[in-house]
């Protein structure tokens, strides 16, 4: 199957759930809500060195339907040479069974420059339950089969086939100003394993600010010489909700 494949399909699930969206609309349609944050930092002296970290997330949950938009950048450069560059997009749509248990379709898009690979795409179609789901306290895992293409950077030519998606979401309010979340995903294929685990403990200001403290791990199982199988991030960043 080629990329072109893949898209079709991310196409035609996209137009399903836009058309399902509308009929759900009818009844309770839900409101979008969702946080932008913001991370900076720099240096100078004996050496220059910069950093950003920024994403968007919006979420929307109805009678029928789950969806969820994700954004993050990560960027870094030292003494005038680019050290990290990452862009990461990821869609879910669910369609809710019951109170408990959904289908999904996801699609995740990452392009890290100093990976070695130029970019992936995953889609993903399978089952997510709800184990917990209170404001304070909430827990789900979902587990899927889809499909991966992956370019590689050095002579662009593309690892494709099918992969095992899995992904548990947690969320605790330590305190009513203090909230503990983590997210773990895993994609395996017969090619390579791509982990991926994201900390965070966010610290509220007042009813729209917060500061979030993170620290994000992703792991994969084959890479390109000369490039090392891990990746981890340390962020303070202002999280702004809405």
């Amino acid at each position: 199957m080629s990329k072109v494949h893949v898209l079709c399909l991310m196409l035609v699930g996209g137009l399903i759930t836009h058309s399902a969206m509308a009929d759900d609309s009818k009844d309770d349609a839900g409101q979008w809500h969702g946080a932008g944050q913001l991370g900076f930092s720099m240096s100078s002296g004996n050496s220059d060195n910069e950093s950003l970290t920024a994403g968007l997330s919006l979420e929307r949950e109805s009678e029928k339907w789950l969806n969820s938009f994700n954004l993050d950048v990560v960027r870094a450069s030292s003494d005038g040479e680019d050290t990290a560059e990452r862009y990461t997009f990821a869609t879910r749509n669910g369609y809710k069974l019951d109170e408990d248990d959904y289908i999904y379709n996801n699609t995740r898009y990452d392009k890290d420059k100093f990976s070695g690979f130029d970019y992936t795409i995953t889609t993903s179609f399978g089952w997510g339950h709800q184990f917990i789901d209170q404001e304070d306290y909430k827990f789900s895992s979902e587990i899927g089969v889809g499909y991966k293409i992956e370019a590689l950077d050095i002579d662009r030519t593309e690892n494709t086939g099918a992969v095992i998606v899995g992904k548990l979401n947690y969320m605790r309010a330590l305190t009513e100003t203090m909230k503990l979340s983590e997210v773990f995903l895993v994609e395996s294929g017969e090619d390579n394993t791509f982990m991926q685990n994201d900390l965070g403990v966010k610290f509220k200001v007042n009813s729209h600010f917060s500061v979030k403290l993170a620290h994000q791990y992703r792991y994969n199982t084959d890479v390109a010489p000369g490039k090392k199988s891990y990746d981890s991030l340390v962020s303070a960043n202002l999280v702004y909700d809405f």
